[in-house]
């Protein structure tokens, strides 16, 4: 009676853990139709997700983008976020191609009308290109 009454509670409890397993691997796919909340990124004055077009998919006191040359970006800040201070930190987007790098510049004197910019710069195999990345002012 004790060995049937463990079995029991044993296929009770892998019934429990694969349907807790079923569940965990449907969820992501309900997740991707819902809408894309505002990041949160406590830590950060501003933050951006931008796609190689110069499009903004996600962001946090960053006022606008505007892609002015071929891998060259211009991030303007919000009125709270001083571009002249900040330490602007770029990394690229995973959908970016591999031979690519990124470069920031505080100095927005090429981001005419945009005096609270950040300047990215995208490009591949030394040459400027449009690449996604992210955009992170601690």
């Amino acid at each position: 009676m004790r060995v049937s009454s463990r079995i029991a509670t044993f296929a009770t409890t892998a019934i429990s853990a694969s349907g807790l397993a079923l569940a965990a691997l449907t969820t992501p796919a309900l997740a991707a139709s819902a809408p894309v909340p505002s990041p949160i990124a406590p830590y950060a004055q501003a933050a951006a997700q931008v796609n190689a077009n110069g499009t903004i998919t996600n962001s946090k006191n960053v006022t606008s983008v505007t892609k002015v040359a071929t891998g060259k970006y211009c991030v303007q800040l919000h009125s709270d976020v001083s571009a002249a201070r900040a330490v602007p930190i770029a990394t690229l987007r995973s959908s970016a191609d591999w031979r690519s790098e990124v470069f920031t510049n505080i100095d927005s004197s090429n981001c005419s009308g945009h005096p609270n910019s950040v300047l990215v710069y995208t490009g591949k195999n030394g040459a400027a290109a449009d690449e996604p990345f992210f955009l992170l002012i601690p």
